[in-house]
């Protein structure tokens, strides 16, 4: 999907404590702390005195599930900010028809989340629906030992850090370099994009590394017949 705020139509965003409208936005946050999740909409209103980074957001308490009722054609994106760090963004769009297009973004942040949908379902391929990773470090440094290029990837202490030949610390934003998306893209094969996909202009030449991150960035936005989605925070 690439989330981009562009002009989409959007009635209302409507929180409810118990509702059974649909679509519905399930959020489990597995933490200690309360999450406050930045919530973004390409249009409308949403009524809310929490601030979460530079937007209007959203409160989930400790170790707790809620539920959010949005329009059937918003278009969004929530994130968590803790401390004024930017986490992975999670891009939900619901169509009118029923369909739900969906994505994790960590282009510009990263933190611990999945985002699939509610009833745990198989994609068509069976693999799982899950987009995003539970743990980023541990996914990465699974990936660590058969990185060529480590030296380089240690130059942008930033984005990735290492101590007795494990990484001890990974994120991203949009200044980290290509070949430090390149790494969390291709060679640690996280479920979220890393950079822009096609959708943001025209393709590079061909065979360049930056095609290559590209046409991986487009393989990550996912499509499903169920308008019940499930962020859970980790």
């Amino acid at each position: 999907m690439h989330f981009q705020l562009l002009a989409f139509s959007l009635a209302s965003f409507l929180y409810a404590a118990e509702s059974s409208a649909n679509p519905v936005i399930t959020i489990h946050n597995t933490n200690t702390y309360t999450l406050c999740l930045k919530v973004e909409t390409s249009g409308g209103s949403f009524t809310t005195t929490t601030i979460c980074g530079d937007a209007p957001g959203i409160n989930v308490a400790p170790m707790k599930i809620s539920n959010f009722y949005p329009s059937d054609n918003w278009n969004g994106a929530i994130t968590p900010v803790r401390d004024h760090v930017v986490g992975t963004r999670f891009e939900i769009n619901f169509s009118q028809s029923g369909m739900t297009w969906y994505d994790v973004d960590m282009e510009m942040g990263m933190s611990g989340g999945t985002l699939g949908p509610s009833d745990n379902r198989k994609r068509g391929n069976g693999e799982s629906s899950l987009a995003g990773e539970q743990d980023p470090l541990a996914k990465a440094d699974d990936a660590w030992a058969h990185t060529v290029n480590q030296g380089e990837l240690l130059a942008y202490p930033n984005y990735i850090t290492a101590s007795n030949g494990h990484l001890t610390h990974v994120y991203m934003d949009k200044q980290a370099p290509e070949s430090v998306q390149a790494f969390f893209q291709l060679g640690a094969d996280f479920k979220a994009y890393m950079g822009p996909g096609s959708q943001a202009g025209k393709m590079p030449p061909q065979g360049t590394l930056a095609e290559q991150l590209i046409r991986a960035a487009d393989q990550k936005s996912w499509t499903v017949d169920t308008q019940a989605m499930t962020i859970t925070i980790y």
